[in-house]
C-alpha cells in the first residue's frame, strides 16, 4: 500500500520543486500520517453524528468545490468497481452538495471536472485559491 501511494503522490507532485514534493510524499506515506488517517476513518460515524446535531448553518458565504473526476487514488481504493458505479457516486455527491449549498442563503457549488476528490487541491490549486479569494471578497 505504501509503495502504491508513494507512486500516486509522485505522479501528482511531479511538476513541484523536488525538495517540496519529496517531503510531501514521505509525509503522506509515513506511519504517523497513515495511522492518523486510519484513526480518522474509524471515527467517521462520530463525525457524521456531530455534523447532524450541530444546528443550522450560519449565514456566511459558502463555496463548495465538487470534484467531478475519478483520480488514481479513487481507482486504487475502488479496484474492481464498475465505472458506472463510480460515475453514479460522483453524481450523487454533486446532488448532495447542490442541496447543501441551496440550503443556505449564500451557497455556491463549483464543479471541477479535471480532478478527483483526493487531488482537487493538487490538480486545481487555481480553483481552490479563487474560491478563497471570492470568500474573502477579493
Amino acid at each position: 500500500m505504501i509503495q502504491l501511494y508513494r507512486g500516486l503522490f509522485a505522479q501528482e507532485v511531479a511538476d513541484w520543486p523536488e525538495d517540496i514534493g519529496a517531503l510531501l510524499i514521505e509525509r503522506h506515506v509515513s506511519q504517523e500520517w497513515l495511522r492518523v488517517g486510519f484513526q480518522e476513518a474509524k471515527n467517521v460515524d462520530q463525525l457524521y453524528d456531530e455534523v447532524r446535531h450541530a444546528g443550522p448553518m450560519p449565514d456566511v458565504p459558502l463555496i463548495v468545490l465538487c470534484s467531478m473526476g475519478i483520480d488514481n487514488f479513487k481507482r486504487a481504493v475502488s479496484a474492481g468497481t464498475q465505472e458506472s458505479l463510480l460515475t453514479e457516486e460522483i453524481e450523487g455527491k454533486r446532488r448532495l452538495y447542490t442541496a447543501w449549498v441551496n440550503s443556505v442563503p449564500r451557497g455556491e457549488i463549483r464543479l471541477i471536472g479535471d480532478a478527483g476528490h483526493a487531488t482537487i487541491h493538487l490538480r486545481r490549486p487555481d480553483a481552490v485559491l479563487q474560491a478563497i479569494q471570492d470568500l474573502l471578497g477579493r
